[in-house]
């Protein structure tokens, strides 16, 4: 199948709705909404896609009005001062399972990543978290995705078509998975046994505590990251009511807002999904109004983005070497003079692995603290004990 045989345009009635509500400076005078040539996407600065399918689970429909209901809002928010090339490509058209759903969500993704154009997806039900990391398939060898929900879906079922997405994800083969950020789970609701799994595998766990007052801490798992999924249940009934089984706590609707655009501003996300919004749930379309504006803050970092990838040999990077009882050599950061981001290296280990050289790894500040009181920064020995 060609790639638009898979999508429906949107639709001639809400075109005209934002044609005649919108300012002539809005995001909707920066989106074409005509199907290009297959070869043209590529000119795009970012696509858009709704994916209206809930069917995975009865407590979750409702999620598929949501991609309409969220470009509403979007395309009438003023555009960023940098112009931008949206295409909106439509949405999925539902297969006769939510199965099929997902082949055609994994064709789609797949196509728009490989013609470098970072998706914007509009979902749907989580489910199709595992759709948008199977996109990825033989594009990624080493794929880091974050995934910012309250809870950390671990559930296996007997069935594979309804297990969660995260068992989904991790049993996948071929396994090019490199590593899963949880951000923003609510300890209340994880079971003991998903905190064993996630130490085996070597994979993180930010807590909500640990985040609320320190989003920036989220910032380098972003920008090492090739995929962000966000589920509104991340954040608290208050900001985003349109939830099945809403929190009182939970991320602020700033706080969603700035996680949005940390996965615009990284070089290497490639896609950003938002997910579980029940339009029917709604209060004045609060939690519309605020998936819109992490959207548009997700287009806001793309337009920001800076390549820098740091080098021994660049001017544009302040180097520091520290040396730690704990290890066996020097550990490096380097820190931007542009942005003030950190990275470090990571050595691959010489008894396990083919590769020489370095690993360069997004990191804080805070790490380097650690690393001058004598102290292994986590993340750089987690990242060393999933090259061993």
């Amino acid at each position: 199948m060609q790639l638009f045989d898979y999508l429906h345009p949107v639709s001639s009635s809400i075109l005209e709705l934002l044609a005649q509500s919108c300012s002539p400076k809005s995001l909707f005078h920066q989106t074409q909404f005509v199907a290009p040539k297959t070869d043209e996407i590529g000119n795009y600065q970012l696509a858009v896609l709704g994916i209206p399918e809930d069917r995975f689970q009865d407590k979750l429909n409702g999620c598929s009005e949501a991609p309409d209901r969220i470009r509403m809002q979007l395309y009438a928010l003023m555009k960023p001062r940098i112009d931008v090339k949206i295409l909106d490509l439509g949405n999925i058209i539902k297969g006769n399972s939510f199965s099929d759903t997902h082949i055609a969500v994994k064709e789609v993704v797949h196509a728009l990543i490989v013609q470098k154009v970072p998706v914007l997806i509009l979902g749907g039900s989580e489910d199709l978290i595992a759709a948008q990391y199977k996109a990825y398939k033989g594009i990624q060898s080493n794929l880091q995705m974050v995934v910012v929900d309250s809870r950390v879906n671990m559930h296996i079922h007997a069935e594979e078509d309804k297990q969660s997405y995260l068992p989904r994800i991790i049993t996948a083969h071929p396994n090019y998975l490199f590593n899963i950020t949880q951000a923003g789970y609510q300890s209340y609701f994880v079971e003991p046994e998903t905190y064993d799994a996630f130490e085996r595998m070597n994979f993180d766990m930010l807590r909500l505590g640990a985040l609320r007052g320190n989003i920036q801490d989220l910032e380098p798992y972003c920008r090492n990251a090739d995929m962000l999924a966000f589920s509104m249940n991340a954040i608290r009934a208050s900001d985003a009511p349109a939830q099945q089984g809403a929190s009182p706590n939970g991320f602020n609707g700033e706080e969603a807002c700035q996680i949005a655009r940390y996965a615009g501003a990284s070089n290497d996300i490639s896609s950003f999904g938002i997910y579980n919004l029940l339009p029917h749930m709604d209060q004045g379309e609060i939690s519309i109004a605020l998936a819109a504006q992490m959207a548009w803050f997700f287009i806001e970092g793309i337009m920001n983005r800076r390549m820098e990838y740091p080098s021994l040999e660049s001017n544009d990077y302040m180097i520091y070497r520290t040396t730690s009882k704990n290890a066996d050599e020097e550990i490096v950061f380097y820190k931007s003079l542009m942005s003030n981001r950190w990275w470090m290296e990571v050595p691959y280990p010489r008894e396990r692995s083919h590769q020489e050289g370095k690993f360069l790894v997004p990191c804080s500040y805070k790490d380097y603290q650690s690393a001058l009181n004598e102290e292994l920064p986590d993340r750089w020995l987690k990242t060393y004990q999933k090259l061993l």
